[in-house]
């Protein structure tokens, strides 16, 4: 009951200690290796502006194709085809509110019907030009910005919703960018036999050196998820589990590339009463090099790395780097090694519909083994002003 109530208080004091600046996701240092096609959009901010008090109305539909060939212990493999759309109807209130109702539904193939849909509902308030604060569905990208042994990839496809408080924000003196949320996973009602879950986290990046040819930055992050409640009455312990990541990002630019070398260090404790997991403490180190082209409508991404990891684990991150297994409770790998290789392209056909693919591999050292991912994808996002 104290840690849940530690997570809570660290979700209020991150909230308040920031603030945003709008720009479009591609110019963010946030989105470190997410193809735009692959993500749900920050807002593009339109509040501060004089147009006021108008209302609006779209969709936002993705389709997708992922096909995941994972043979090793740690990770299960699947392919998934389907679609996520999200129609709204959009009100601007005064010139730095807006409010947003609608529909997040999803559907695969293989199923009859929808596999999930959930109600779209969002108040959003820029009190200061630098400050975006957002409450009830929350903006999101494909990892909010962390790197993938935080916050895994799948996530995007089996946990695409996510309702909480949300803080975007920029802190021009620092050059300091944040995404804090808190995600409530599950609602515990007094003595119901269940939890209560939550995901608390927080994105960020401080660029001490930002020249025309050259970048610094200092990505650090944390992030905390929690089961447990005070008033549940299901005798299931309760458990507290916290990764944190900080290291240095440099950048070279020249015409039309960007090239990166990430060097971030990875840390994990679970802090539970009665301790579940194999591990209480682990660490992991993922350098890597990346390569950003752009020209025109086309984006190309790729990049190598390797993985080393020591009785890490992470509650919201991907299994490929995780010290135990998703399928096999008994399984445990005290040391991961692994190589790892990402190759995306995206083509914006026009300014609301982009086509893009991915593929990605993973080599593990120790069992001389290859297992690959990739995707198809496809996004509409369409909107029309409907008067006043």
């Amino acid at each position: 009951m104290r840690r849940a109530a530690v997570l809570r208080t660290a979700a209020l004091l991150c909230l308040l200690t920031a603030g945003f600046h709008a720009s479009a996701q591609s110019d963010s240092p946030l989105y470190r290796f997410e193809p735009d096609i692959l993500i749900q959009y920050y807002p593009q901010w339109i509040i501060h502006d004089r147009i006021a008090d108008t209302w609006s109305t779209g969709i936002d539909l993705t389709t997708f194709l992922r096909d995941a060939e994972f043979f090793i212990p740690q990770s299960p493999g699947y392919t998934a085809i389907g679609f996520f759309a999200d129609p709204y109807v959009t009100r601007r209130i005064g010139t730095a509110a807006r409010a947003t109702v609608g529909l997040r539904l999803t559907g695969a193939a293989g199923l009859l019907g929808l596999y999930g849909w959930q109600p779209l509902v969002r108040l959003e308030y820029s009190p200061l030009p630098t400050m975006h604060i957002v409450m009830g569905t929350l903006y999101g990208t494909l990892t909010h910005g962390l790197y993938e042994p935080m916050l895994g990839r799948e996530r995007h496809i089996y946990a695409h919703d996510e309702q909480g408080v949300q803080l975007i924000a920029h802190i021009h003196p620092l050059r300091w960018r944040t995404d804090t949320w808190i995600h409530w996973e599950n609602l515990l009602q007094p003595w119901q036999m269940d939890q209560e879950r939550f995901t608390l986290a927080s994105s960020n990046e401080i660029t001490p050196v930002d020249l025309q040819h050259f970048q610094l930055s200092i990505p650090f992050a944390f992030l905390g998820s929690h089961r447990g409640g005070q008033f549940s009455a299901l005798d299931t312990c309760i458990e507290s589990l916290f990764t944190e990541s900080a290291g240095l990002r440099m950048g070279v630019f020249a015409g039309n590339w960007k090239v990166h070398i990430h060097a971030p260090f990875f840390f994990y404790q679970d802090i539970s009463p009665t301790p579940l997991q194999a591990y209480k403490e682990g660490y992991g180190f993922w350098p890597q090099l990346t390569a950003d082209f752009r020209k025109g409508q086309f984006h190309l991404l790729g990049g190598a790395g390797l993985w080393m990891g020591h009785h890490y684990i992470a509650p919201r991150g991907s299994y490929m780097f995780q010290c135990i297994s998703w399928k096999d409770p008994d399984f445990c790998e005290p040391d991961r090694r692994m190589a790892t290789a990402r190759l995306a392209l995206e083509h914006a056909y026009t300014d609301d519909f982009s086509i893009g693919a991915d593929a990605e591999a993973y080599y593990d050292l120790p069992r001389r083994h290859f297992d690959i991912a990739f995707g198809l994808y496809m996004r509409y996002t369409p909107s029309w002003p409907i008067g006043r």
